[in-house]
């Protein structure tokens, strides 16, 4: 074996590959800091391709802002999301990951691009949760040539984000649309659908993929109305007051958004409970105490801390970084029963 193929990698070969200095390699390799996130993936790419006699996960880089935004953590999907991203603070905090959360004061899209714009500006990868609207669109992708840009629960295709985090919302809607048909059975009957926002590209996949279902599989079911809580859950139950006002024969209810307990309190009052259908998402301690009474008949449940999780360990595999993890590509649509409920703590 020849001296040359025996000579361990040095700093001067891997700044010759990557094209910066030696005093750049000596910054990104020691954690000194003061060095672009494109030089510091390149290093550390040409680093690893190089194999240099060290252990780079063992590396001292520099922190990496992960700018997280949503809304305020009152609807339990936001609480359980809030939760998932503490928890991958605390799990990452060796790769040096620090959760930078803001919650949208309002949801005006002119306001959320302005959050956008605000929050990036000192960021190194954005998480979002938020609706379709040009303006929205239109600064995720100015921030997304700067930095990965990563969607979560409702997708945001055209915006140069580097990945979607969820569940497939069209095989939810359809799922529920499934068990609405089955549920009711063979006498068919009127059914409401009630949406959070029709902006939201994930809530209006649930409505497209229920009523694909409802359409060739069960015709006797018949889609009245949609109605849009506009993600507000204290709105729901007057809605489906009003709905039974225009609808008194009403059948099924297919809740794709916020406020199953608002929808289950209008019921009870009605005393409607045992003559409709619920159907709604996201397991909670609300919605687990609805199944248990039986005002709720399924939750279709997408494990928001799993999708909080799975987010980071993508922004960490774009900057070269291990997480020590592999979560699964998709997060799976689980159909969850009175009688299937997991136990809890």
């Amino acid at each position: 074996m020849s001296d040359h193929s025996r000579r361990k990698t040095s700093m001067a070969d891997i700044a010759r590959a990557a094209a910066v200095s030696e005093a750049t390699v000596d910054r990104v390799l020691n954690g000194r800091g003061g060095v672009s996130r494109e030089k510091e993936m390149r290093v550390l790419e040409w680093a690893r391709k190089l194999k240099i006699d060290r252990a780079l996960e063992a590396v001292s880089v520099r922190w990496l802002r992960i700018a997280i935004l949503m809304q305020q953590p009152v609807a339990p999907y936001y609480v359980h999301l809030k939760q998932g991203f503490e928890v991958a603070q605390k799990t990452f905090e060796s790769q040096r990951v620090i959760c930078a959360v803001t919650y949208f004061e309002s949801l005006d899209a002119s306001r959320v691009a302005q959050t956008i714009r605000h929050a990036t500006q000192k960021a190194d990868a954005l998480i979002i949760v938020a609706y379709e609207h040009p303006d929205i669109t239109a600064a995720l992708r100015h921030a997304s040539h700067a930095m990965p840009v990563i969607t979560l629960a409702s997708d945001l295709p055209g915006t140069g984000r580097l990945a979607y985090v969820g569940i497939d919302n069209r095989c939810a809607g359809r799922v529920a649309g499934e068990l609405m048909g089955r549920f009711i059975g063979d006498a068919g009957g009127k059914v409401l659908v009630m949406t959070g926002m029709h902006d939201f590209l994930g809530h209006e996949e649930r409505e497209s993929g229920f009523r694909s279902v409802l359409r060739r599989r069960f015709p006797g079911c018949d889609i009245v109305e949609t109605v849009e809580s506009r993600e507000q859950s204290a709105l729901t139950e007057r809605l489906t007051r009003d709905a039974f006002r225009r609808y008194p024969d009403l059948r099924g209810i297919y809740n794709i958004s916020v406020g199953d307990e608002g929808i289950a309190a209008a019921l009870r009052a009605l005393d409607r409970v045992r003559s409709t259908v619920l159907i709604g998402h996201e397991l909670n301690e609300s919605s687990r105490r609805l199944l248990i009474e039986g005002a709720l008949d399924a939750v279709l449940d997408q494990n928001p801390a799993g999708e909080a999780m799975r987010s980071i360990e993508i922004v960490l595999r774009h900057y070269h970084r291990d997480p020590g993890i592999a979560l699964p590509q998709q997060i799976p649509v689980t159909v969850l029963l009175r009688e299937n409920l997991p136990l809890t703590d």
